[in-house]
């Protein structure tokens, strides 16, 4: 018995690390925080809702770690029921099985990608103009989780850029 159970959790760490759809929201609540903090720095705004959105993120991955182990426990695999050229494609990219834990972890991801394009357009990242506007226009409609318009946020940063043709130099001389 004891060897069973041992098997089972090495079979379980083993199913987690190499698991592409956890792998993927590893790095996407990650790469949410680096730019959620990056926003927080550039508009000096760290508030209690940091500490709120830590506490979702975690829950977000133990409830993946927790799906996972409900579908070993139980074996759900839905993989059968989708077409063959997408269960190729993803048996391809090494995943055998889809269970409730992948499903969820497409939900999560969808959700951080969501947040991420916010916190880098509100952090200044380059993007073509016309892409930055349809983006901000899009999360300014999708997404209410701060009272910061990004489309707004975008229009006073372009008022205030200076051209790239002209230098702040070049004004000081004018008035002078």
């Amino acid at each position: 018995m004891k060897m069973e159970v041992m098997e089972f959790w090495l079979a379980y760490k083993e199913a987690m690390t190499h698991n592409p759809f956890v792998i993927l929201v590893l790095l996407c609540v990650a790469a949410d925080t680096f730019f959620g903090c990056l926003r927080a720095a550039k508009f000096h705004a760290w508030n209690s809702s940091l500490g709120i959105g830590g506490i979702r993120k975690v829950t977000m991955i133990c409830s993946v770690l927790f799906l996972s182990l409900a579908d070993q426990l139980v074996g759900i695999n839905v993989m059968g029921w989708l077409p063959e050229g997408v269960a190729a494609a993803l048996e391809t990219i090494g995943v055998n099985a889809l269970g409730l834990a992948e499903f969820f972890c497409v939900v999560y991801v969808c959700y951080e990608a969501a947040s991420i394009l916010k916190n880098m357009l509100l952090c200044g990242v380059p993007a073509p103009a016309g892409l930055q506007n349809k983006l901000a226009k899009w999360l300014d409609q999708m997404t209410d989780e701060s009272t910061v318009s990004v489309t707004q946020t975008l229009e006073q940063h372009n008022k205030t850029q200076v051209p790239k043709n002209k230098s702040a130099f070049d004004d000081s001389k004018k008035a002078s």
